[in-house]
């Protein structure tokens, strides 16, 4: 779903399991926690921070409580937040693979696949 946000810019609205937001938000974590430590040369901190707290707002929306990880939510990030979540899924997914953990990256895989499967292209 294509939506305008009050910046102007395109939005995206993405549906996925609650599990699946928090597998992106601790990939998210990830990512700003080693772009502090590296000095954040491609400037994602902030973004990524950004991304994680509208994620939330957006999942727990005025319940104040947090959903069961089945249950379905949508979530909707301008394009260079989605570029920073299929890029962190992606990355953190390579890294798992290196590592040996490869049900950690097919799982990211996935989502990755998930998500960029409802991006316009």
């Amino acid at each position: 779903m294509r939506e305008v946000n009050p910046s102007g810019r395109a939005a995206h609205t993405v549906t996925m399991t609650v599990r699946q937001w928090q597998i992106i938000d601790a990939t998210l974590d990830n990512e700003v926690d080693t772009a502090v430590m590296n000095g954040d040369p491609e400037h994602v901190v902030a973004l990524g921070r950004n991304v994680r707290q509208t994620g939330w707002e957006q999942v727990v929306g005025s319940a104040e409580q947090w959903p069961p990880d089945d249950e379905m939510t949508s979530i909707t990030l301008i394009g260079v937040q989605w570029e920073l979540v299929t890029g962190s899924l992606e990355r953190w997914s390579d890294i798992a693979e290196r590592a040996g953990q490869s049900d950690d990256a097919q799982l990211g895989r996935r989502i990755r696949a998930d998500v960029s499967a409802q991006l316009p292209a």
